[in-house]
């Protein structure tokens, strides 16, 4: 065995040759891929961070604006409770259900004023 190794020294060095040239280009297409890699996860990162700092800010001024609405809503609703009690204190005759400013408060309540 050791007489073929020495009898074809000089192919066998040119096959190792090659294969350690091969061996060296994998590695460094492995190197190539996992740098490629790790950039693009780093950017996937920052993009999804960019976005849910977006939607934060847009769920932010949703609630901002939601509670404006509710505020004014609420306020509404407690001048119309204050006028309906103000109404039922007034007599209400038996073929009357309700008079002039009890109807004026029932249209507004109904028109969303």
């Amino acid at each position: 065995m050791l007489g073929i190794l020495l009898k074809n020294w000089k192919p066998l060095s040119v096959l190792a040759a090659i294969a350690l040239g091969i061996a060296v280009w994998q590695a460094d297409r492995k190197a190539e891929y996992r740098r490629g890699y790790g950039a693009a996860m780093l950017e996937v990162s920052e993009r999804l961070k960019a976005a849910a700092i977006e939607h934060a800010e847009h769920a932010r001024k949703s609630s901002a604006a939601y509670q404006a609405q509710k505020a004014a809503r609420e306020q509404k609703e407690r001048v119309r409770y204050v006028q309906v009690l103000k109404i039922v204190e007034n007599p209400v005759y038996r073929n009357v259900c309700l008079d002039a400013d009890g109807l004026r408060e029932l249209n507004a309540a109904i028109d969303g004023d």
